[in-house]
Formats: C-alpha cells, structure tokens, sequence
C-alpha cells in the first residue's frame, strides 16, 4: 500500500514518513496542496495522510483534490484536540477519516493496517457496485427505481467510500436499518462485523454498558465481563438506531468517545480504541431535539456529518411493485408454498395505497396476502382483504381516512395481564407493527413497549 504524507513542517514531516516507512509501507511525501496534487497523479497513493494548515491552502484542499484525481485515495486528517470540528468538515468534503495530535504509533498502525486490508476488500465490492443500481433494480439490500431511490442510491454509494459517520432520517418502516447495512456492505469494511443497537429498546441504566461493555462486578449483576457494541463492531459498522433516545448523560460520555477514540468498558480502567464505521438514524427530528435540550448540539454536529433521509413509499409508489416482487421472493424461499407472481389486480390494489406505514408496512401485507393466496399467485382478493382488514385500515385511518379503531374483546374473570397482551397485540396490528405509535397510542414510553414485548414473548 502506497502512502501520501502532506505536512509543511519538516521536522513533523521526516519523522512521520519515517514512521509510515517503519511500518512496512511505500511512502512519499509533499509539504504543500500543489505537491500533494502533483503526487496524487504521479505517485497514485492508496491513503493520504494530511495536515490541516499548509502554507497553501488547508486539509479540505487536499481532500478536494484527491477527489478530483478520481483516485479512491482514503484521505486521514491529522487534527489536535481543539481542531476537531475542521477535522469533521473535512470528512464531510470526503475525508476518511481523522488523526488527533499528538499522534500515538500504535493507533497509526492498526488505522494503516486495517486500510491496507480494506483496500484489497474494496476492490471486489466497489466492482460488484451495479453501474446504473435503478436499472439493476437497486442497489445491495435496497430495492427501487424511482428518482427519489436513484438519489439515495448517489449518496449512498458515495459516503460508503469514506469513513465519514451518517445520520439515516426518515418516517418509521422506510428502511433505515436496511440503508445502514447497505452502507456497510458497499464500505471498505464490508468483510467486518455489522453491529445494530436500538438505543430506543433499552433501559436507560443498560444503555452505557450494551455501548461499552463492563467489567466484572461493576454493577450487581455484572457475574463477568462483558463486550460492548463498540467492541463487538470493532473494525466494522455499528449502527444506532433511534439514537434520539439515548440519554443526556450517556450522551456526555458517547460524545467524549467520538472526540478521543478511545473508550473504556463500565467499571474498567483500560483505555480500548475506538475503531469502528458510526451510522446513527431517528424517524425523530434531531435538530428539534437540540432546540428542546433534549439532545446534544455538539454529538448532533458530530452524528451528522452526512445525513441522508429515506423517502416515504408514498412518494415512490412506482417502486411498489418491485418491492412487493422482491419480498415475495423472500417469502417463498423460506416457505417454499410455490408462488412465484401476483395477479395483475392484486398489484393495482397495492399500487393504489397510501402506505403510511412504508416499506415495513408492505412486506407485513405481502406476507399476509400469501397466506391468505393459493399458489402459483398471490390473489386479488387476498391483497384487498389484506388491505381493508382492521390493520391496514386503522393504519389509514392514522394518515387521515375515516373509520373507527376495533374493539377487542374481553371477558369477565379475565386476567389483567391477558387483557394486557390482547390490547398491546391488537395495537401493533394496528399500526402494522410501529411500536413508536402503538407507545403512543397506549401512553407508555418506547422501552414500556419493548420489555412489554419481550415479557409476552411476542415478536419484537
């Protein structure tokens, strides 16, 4: 692997191509933005390793130029603690990724040697990336061909390439896990773990140690020690899902990790690199939140480096059916019923929905369709039984049509807890499984919902 290292101080310069050259990779080095311009063609690097201030220009210079030599050249921004927010604006130009001064050998080591292995990596994904994903159909596990998909498909494999973190907006059952992992799946991590962690599904006083891990008897019931989110996603992606709710406290601590890159499991003392691809999504507008002190100006700034949000499905309704044929698939090959297409009215029923409840909604109601079908096709009156019974109605009743919620039967003598799970089960359908409406709906908090879940044993 080739290295670029761009400082205009000699003495910093020599001892840091001296110490890339140590580690075993080929290097060279520039003390401007014209040099490094001028070595971004000739000496073609793998990784550019960057100062911010250079006597002609700054960092974003040359992360602007690597761009322009069309190279996929992973750029690194060497930043001190107090330069932090340049070092997050360059990474939103196109930056991989920042060093903090002072520079410890052993953090370049594993950023280097884990480049190096992502480099090889990345060349069997990036050539696995269809040229035109809408004509493919979509792009990785992301399905569609309309033009608000084929901008998401833009960005997404944009931002893949770099190791800049990614806030995914976004109505609830748009997909937003999907979209995580579909940025994983195109990065040079790909070969890494993928680890997802709702922040809305645990209790507050867990969430600290499901992120870090805890040593052994750091709090009752710590028995032994236990890897966190950030261990386990070690050189891969961690994606947060409903970041939102994570709270303020853990916030302060979550914050401190992104600024040092080291971290520490709850009760420990070691300080363990922080070496992974951060995605974080909320249907929730963050900005919003700040407004309220409800979440934290500096971590949004540094969640939202690059922000993406997914459309509705009512505002790609042209990709219905795609994403109908593509879960119908997914369906058949995991019960194997033979169903292999819908009839031509069942997908007109389809079409002609609102989907307040998105993609997630759609698969629900495919599912359903093919059970109620006979194969070889999934049925028109399946679909329309499916769309007008009382789930998908309420459902449509939430996005402004008429009708009234159903009743859900009871009897005398029965057991609170029963009409607990009947009530919180009937809801869910309801809602065609959004359990932050349905927490709404009931009046209990998100997480109420969650342990009320895994209390029933119902499907989370």
């Amino acid at each position: 692997m080739k290295v670029l290292v761009v400082e205009d101080e000699p003495g910093a310069r020599e001892a840091l191509v001296e110490l890339v050259k140590d580690l075993g990779y080929e290097v060279t080095a520039a003390p401007s933005v014209a040099d490094a311009a001028a070595a971004l063609s000739s000496f073609a690097p793998d990784v550019c390793i960057t100062d911010l201030g250079l006597p002609d220009g700054d960092g974003l210079d040359v992360v602007r130029a690597a761009k322009a030599a069309e190279r996929d050249c992973a750029v690194l921004v060497l930043t001190g603690k107090g330069s932090v927010r340049s070092a997050v604006e360059a990474m939103k130009a196109g930056a991989h990724d920042y060093l903090l001064k002072p520079l410890r050998t052993a953090h370049l080591k594993t950023t280097l040697a884990q480049l190096s292995e992502q480099h090889e990596a990345a060349r069997g994904v990036l050539s696995a990336v269809p040229p035109d994903p809408a004509a493919a159909g979509g792009l990785a596990g992301m399905v569609g061909r309309s033009a608000p998909m084929v901008e998401v498909f833009r960005l997404l494999t944009r931002v893949a390439r770099s190791n800049a973190p990614v806030l995914i907006t976004g109505e609830s059952g748009t997909g937003k896990e999907v979209a995580a992992e579909t940025v994983h799946l195109l990065s040079r991590r790909a070969a890494q773990p993928f680890v997802a962690l709702n922040c809305g599904a645990i209790s507050p006083m867990l969430v600290e140690s499901e992120l870090f891990g805890h040593e052994r008897g750091a709090f009752t019931g710590a028995e032994r020690r236990r890897a966190g989110t950030f261990e386990m996603a070690h050189g891969g992606t961690l994606f947060l899902d409903e970041v939102s709710e994570m709270p303020l406290e853990v916030q302060v601590k979550f914050l401190r990790v992104l600024e040092t890159r080291t971290f520490r499991r709850v009760g420990g003392t070691e300080e363990l690199d922080m070496n992974v691809r951060l995605v974080t999504s909320s249907n929730r507008d963050l900005a919003d939140a700040v407004r309220r002190d409800a979440f934290r100006s500096d971590l949004f700034y540094r969640l939202n480096v690059f922000p993406l949000r997914l459309p509705p499905l009512r505002d790609r309704k042209e990709d219905v059916p795609l994403l109908a044929a593509h879960f119908l698939s997914q369906i058949e090959e995991k019960e194997q019923h033979g169903f292999s297409s819908f009839e031509p009215r069942a997908l007109e029923a389809f079409s002609g929905y609102g989907w307040p409840g998105n993609v997630r909604e759609l698969k629900n109601a495919v599912h359903r369709a093919y059970v109620l079908s006979d194969p070889p096709a999934i049925q028109a009156e399946a679909a329309e039984a499916v769309l007008t019974d009382s789930g998908a109605a309420e459902l449509h009743s939430i996005a402004g049509g008429d009708g009234a919620w159903p009743a859900v039967p009871i009897r005398v003598g029965e057991t609170l807890q029963a009409v607990e799970k009947k009530l919180l089960t009937a809801t869910l359908l309801a809602v065609s499984g959004d359990k932050r409406i349905a927490a709404e709906l009931l009046g209990v908090s998100l997480k109420t919902i969650y342990n009320k879940l895994k209390e029933y044993q119902l499907e989370p």
